[in-house]
């Protein structure tokens, strides 16, 4: 007996946006673009290293902060 199955069409859907993001523990992924980083540093420490700062883009032009501390730096940054 042969079944008939109709292939379903992938309709264009766009990349899941910040806006997507749920709170908790969960594997969870967006599309967005690296914009703007930079170095954080503690003025009242001598300028000691804190970590690294980051904003993303997503295709909705939303913007999200994000921060690198610095004992997790080395393992993002090459």
């Amino acid at each position: 007996m042969a079944s008939s199955v109709t292939p379903v069409v992938n309709a264009a859907v766009g990349n899941p946006t910040f806006d997507s993001l749920r709170l908790g523990r969960s594997a969870q992924s967006v599309v967005g673009r690296l914009i703007r980083f930079w170095d954080s540093r503690n003025i009242s420490k001598n300028g000691e290293f804190m970590g690294i700062t980051i904003l993303l883009l997503d295709e909705l032009d939303s913007v999200i902060h994000g921060f690198i501390p610095a004992n997790r730096a080395n393992h993002y940054w090459f």
